[in-house]
């Protein structure tokens, strides 16, 4: 009954979608107001429907309910506290939630257009609506004829019992994602995609009805910016679960699906920008247009390589024929049908303000959205060239995570000095002398946190780098390849004075601005700063945006160039009479064993849990005798090792000690050969920045698009009341 209701509901949200981009695109066509009337009824419908669909498998988790197969495949079998939240996750934690949860987003997304454009409908936004629900219907399609797809398919007998519960030796949600971050990670991703094919929808409109005015950037610059914060949470908290979860110790690994939310970030960030140009200046409307449909090309791209099969990731589903037509159909199809509509009307899309120098707000703004642009094809091309035929340059092969940190490292540094200059320059032309008179406070700020920034690098990632060489191995063949040593510092060094120089800019910028309501209102400081994000809320919560990059791109540096990875063995002796069981020294760290718990859960899965003492300045451990503690105590770390009673899967749980210029990273990697136990280390420098940095880029992105009313979307309904009373 549940398997067939779900079916039905499907297919109905399928039919509702199509049917609403016939009405809404024969209204535009025909200007028939109740063909509108209809299609944003359908589009309700086919909201209604799916979202129908997704409560029916978010009750059956909660209830336990296991008719459907999907249930049974990824209920959590935990008894942890959160197990409410990760029965709430479920619904999209596998390939076929996952793809109803995202399918209802875009249906959800295209709701909320259709409701604030009901009372004043117009040509461009009828065509926006039907191509929107012409992905929602190929998005409905490939659940509804795919097998692999379809969340309501009926359990098989032999997976439960004759009372309805589970049979023994189901193996239910994957362990790895039974973890906070992943309770937010996929949604959070899921609603940044589904928040770009509104954009896309308008630039495909505004081609389509022929108005390539600024209104269809007014429409959907808030959605744009929303799905950019949304992009941005579901990679920051990405990390943070690879960081934690995985065991490894990294949080960027340059895996493909990893590089799917990548490239559609970048490629959103050139929307942003372009999208802000077009409003204040009359110009990049083609960059506008291009970077729309770009972006939601991408977005689908990231979908077909998880769920195709033909690019291998940890990350990515098992290979689906339907899925791989169905979302390659979208993406050639939305490309042809953008590029034949941009040639069609190429001649009647006019940039006002043409950039007339390099050295301008413009020519970095242009500079920026061609190093998002250039990099996100980039990274997509090597991404799927080792699906690509063997003629083509890297067919066939799979690119190293080298590649990518040879190419992005660089680029990187050449992004952070483009936000540190952009907000000093004119907008058309920069005047040298009125440059050098702004430019004075942030380079006097900016050389003194980068010689802050030398000093660290000297005292602390030098002799990393030299040690990590020492050594050899894989650590240092990873180093080595990236270049010769000077090459290596020396974009250190560019990357820090990037950093440095934005960080510098936009401190200066917002303190500016407190000081000129402070002068000009009376307000105190913290009261001025407050108005500031009130009253200029873009300028300010923009400046605090690359603030937080500023931040990162230091973080990005310490933890991603300069980690000490080391793998030690600690001897156990259970039957010590002393506290200390085990202990080992390295890098000025020394870690005692207290205790190792190893026992079996609920479901009769091993779990081993170490109880680890991380010290400092212990002296040489080796040679300590009393068996007990010594040194500068850090905190304990508990690292435990899970191995599945049915897959027999093993699940690291790693734990950290964070310190603000570095973290200790500590992994249980199980049993050796000889009884000891394996112990993976890593000491990852400025981590912590990466987080800070990331959490401030959201929090300006939020502070500049919350206060700002509908002020344009009010401007573009009275145009459009305007342009049906001169129709009429």
């Amino acid at each position: 009954m549940i398997s067939t209701l779900g079916n039905v509901l499907q297919v109905l949200a399928m039919v509702a979608a199509l049917l609403a981009a016939v009405c809404l695109l024969g209204g535009v066509k025909g200007r028939r107001e109740s063909l509108v009337n209809a299609g944003f009824l359908l589009v309700f419908g086919s909201a209604i429907a799916l979202t129908a669909c997704v409560a029916i498998i978010l009750i059956c988790f909660l209830t336990e309910n296991y008719s459907l197969a999907y249930v049974v495949s990824n209920f959590p079998q935990t008894s942890s506290p959160l197990k409410l939240l990760y029965q709430v996750a479920a619904v999209w934690a596998g390939r076929q939630g996952s793809l109803l949860f995202w399918t209802w987003l875009i249906a959800l997304f295209s709701a909320v257009v259709a409701w604030r454009r009901m009372r004043a409908t117009d040509d461009l936004s009828s065509a926006a609506l039907a191509v929107a629900q012409i992905v929602v219907a190929f998005f409905c399609a490939s659940l509804v004829f795919s097998t692999s797809n379809n969340p309501f398919v009926t359990t098989a007998t032999e997976y439960l019992n004759a009372d309805g519960t589970l049979a023994q030796g189901t193996t239910g949600m994957n362990p790895l994602l039974l973890h906070w971050a992943m309770v937010l990670h996929p949604p959070a991703t899921f609603i940044g995609y589904a928040g770009c094919t509104i954009p896309f929808a308008y630039a495909m409109a505004a081609l389509i009805v022929d108005d390539t005015s600024s209104r269809w950037v007014e429409l959907s610059d808030r959605m744009a910016v929303f799905a950019f914060i949304f992009l941005s949470i579901g990679m920051i908290l990405g990390a943070v679960w690879a960081y934690v979860v995985l065991g490894w110790g990294g949080f960027w690994a340059w895996d493909a699906v990893e590089n799917a939310s990548l490239f559609s970030w970048l490629s959103c960030v050139a929307l942003i920008h372009s999208f802000t140009m077009y409003r204040k200046r009359g110009c990049f409307k083609k960059w506008s247009l291009v970077a729309a449909a770009v972006t939601f090309i991408f977005v689908v791209l990231g979908t077909f390589i998880t769920r195709s099969g033909l690019v291998q990731s940890v990350h990515a589903f098992a290979e689906d024929a339907v899925s791989t037509y169905f979302f390659l159909a979208i993406m050639v199809l939305a490309g042809l049908a953008f590029l034949l509509l941009l040639l069609y009307r190429y001649r009647s899309i006019d940039d006002t303000d043409e950039i007339e120098s390099l050295v301008s707000k413009s020519g970095t703004y242009y500079l920026t959205n061609l190093v998002c642009i250039v990099g996100a094809v980039l990274v997509a091309y090597l991404t799927v060239s080792s699906s690509l035929p063997s003629w083509m340059p890297l067919g066939g092969q799979v690119v190293s995570a080298g590649v990518y940190n040879a190419v992005a490292r660089p680029a990187t540094a050449l992004f952070g000095l483009l936000m540190a200059v952009c907000p000093l320059l004119g907008w058309r032309k920069t005047d040298g002398a009125a440059f050098a008179r702004n430019m004075r406070v942030p380079a006097v700020l900016g050389g003194v946190l980068f010689v802050v920034l030398m000093v660290y690098f000297a005292t602390t990632l030098v002799p990393i780098y030299d040690a990590v060489v020492a050594q050899g191995g894989d650590a240092a063949a990873t180093l080595t390849e990236q270049g010769p040593r000077w090459y290596y510092f020396a974009l250190t060094v560019v990357s820090f004075a990037a950093a440095a120089l934005l960080f510098a800019s936009c401190a200066y910028l917002l303190s500016r601005g407190v000081g000129a309501r402070v002068r000009n209102k009376g307000e105190n400081p913290l009261v001025a700063l407050v108005n500031l994000f009130r009253h200029s809320p873009a300028q300010a919560g923009g400046y605090l945006a690359h603030l937080g990059c500023a931040i990162a791109l230091v973080g990005l540096v310490g933890s991603g160039m300069y980690v000490q990875d080391m793998t030690v063995s600690i001897a156990y002796d259970e039957d010590a009479s002393t506290e200390v069981k085990g202990q080992v020294s390295l890098e000025g760290y020394t870690f005692y064993l207290m205790n190792v718990d190893d026992t079996f859960d609920e479901n009769d899965s091993r779990v081993m849990t170490l109880e680890v003492v991380v010290a400092q300045n212990a002296g040489d451990a080796a040679a300590a005798s009393d068996g007990s503690v010594s040194g500068n105590v850090l905190g304990t770390v508990t690292p435990s090792m899970e191995v599945s009673a049915v897959t027999q899967q093993q699940t690291l749980n790693a734990d950290v000690i964070t310190f603000p210029l570095e973290d200790v990273f500590v992994a249980f990697q199980g049993t050796n050969a000889d009884g000891s136990l394996a112990l993976n280390v890593k000491i990852n420098p400025l981590i912590l920045f990466n987080w800070i940095g990331g959490c401030l880029l959201i929090v300006g992105i939020v502070l500049a698009v919350l206060p700002r009313r509908a002020t344009p979307l009010l401007a573009a309904d009275d145009r459009a009341r305007e342009s049906r009373g001169s129709r009429a």
